[in-house]
């Protein structure tokens, strides 16, 4: 079991028998597997301008290239060995890119960390509440916490806010396992967090907007 291998890793470290770093990424999906009908896309984009990403906002152990393992619901740790391969932070952005890539918020496309985020009419910031592997007894699972914004640059209103969790059981307990159900956990997430944010949009259109530097 994960946690099992997550418990004995510093014992190995301190007898020099730690092996070898292991690097992971998440799956970021190809704009043409993001389903249609996930955000505005087929009826158009409700409002005009570009999207600018900012890199996700990671707090805490999130934070840390380590990747995030959780016993029951209060115990956190990070593995000794094995961590992501390009920060979290940056990923969920590549991947917030390529899902309103399929489905756009407004007619000018999203753009993930842009020379100038505020040269752009919105701005998506989004936070990472949970990430992490769930060891639960026998049980493993992963779970997908995430805050996400909308912000028109022109005048810094909020147009939209939302939260979405997830936790999904993992098919057999390894790491390639784990990795492959946050990837699927985060898209869904931001799936759902767009597809709140084109609804909200299209409730209260917002003007056009453009951005300054």
């Amino acid at each position: 079991m994960l946690a099992t291998a997550a418990a004995l890793a510093p014992l190995g470290c301190i007898r020099g028998t730690l092996p070898p770093r292991e690097f992971y990424r998440l799956s970021v999906p190809d704009s043409a597997s993001v389903p249609d009908g996930v955000t505005g896309g087929a009826r158009g984009a409700p409002v005009s301008g570009t999207v600018a990403i900012a890199p996700y906002v990671a707090p805490g152990l999130y934070a840390e290239p380590s990747i995030v393992y959780r016993i029951g619901e209060s115990e956190y740790g990070t593995y000794p060995t094995r961590e992501w391969a390009v920060p979290l932070s940056q990923m969920l952005g590549v991947l917030t890119e390529r899902v309103l890539a399929r489905a756009p918020l407004t007619t000018g496309g999203a753009i993930f960390d842009p020379p100038s985020l505020r040269s752009q009419a919105y701005l998506w910031r989004g936070t990472v509440r949970e990430f992490e592997e769930v060891d639960r007894g026998k049980d493993v699972s992963a779970a997908v916490s995430m805050d996400a914004a909308l912000l028109r640059t022109a005048d810094d209103s909020v147009l939209w806010t939302g939260s979405v969790h997830l936790e999904r059981p993992v098919g057999e307990p390894t790491m390639a396992a784990v990795v492959t159900t946050l990837s699927a956990l985060a898209t869904e997430a931001v799936q759902r967090l767009a597809t709140s944010a084109d609804s909200a949009l299209r409730r209260t259109p917002a003007a056009p907007a453009r951005g300054h530097d």
